[in-house]
């Protein structure tokens, strides 16, 4: 399994992932960008760049940033960025397309899903 889920060392296709713990998805500026673990992120402004410079490992995603749903079944998928969920102060991303919202599936065995995606994860 790839460590990470990267196009051209882009995090998250682009988006901010600081937004995300204002609820708020949204794409981030190349001019507003940090490289950090082999990846580049992007950010909406220098505020939300800031923050993550002070502490990159409080907003990295979950799971590389592959689907958490797939990641609990042992796959890698790629995400939708604008499926998300903040679970114990971790962003949790999920595919969204053929199949399904797997946000939904994920919730409805989220402590389990949780379990299985950490040991993957892991093991990985």
């Amino acid at each position: 399994m790839s460590q990470l889920n990267l196009a051209n060392n882009l995090a998250v296709h682009g988006y901010d992932v600081v937004a995300y713990f204002d609820n708020t998805p949204k794409v981030g500026d190349p001019v507003l960008s940090v490289e950090h673990g082999g990846a580049v992120y992007y950010f909406a402004n220098a505020d939300n760049k800031q923050r993550f410079e002070a502490n990159p490992a409080q907003f990295v995603p979950a799971y590389g940033g592959w689907c958490a749903y797939a990641m609990s079944e042992g796959k890698q998928f790629d995400i939708d960025p604008r499926s998300f969920k903040i679970v114990n102060g971790r962003l949790h991303l999920f595919y969204d397309g053929v199949g399904g919202r797997t946000i939904d599936f994920w919730n409805e065995s989220e402590v389990d899903r949780i379990k299985k995606a950490e040991a993957v994860w892991q093991n990985n």
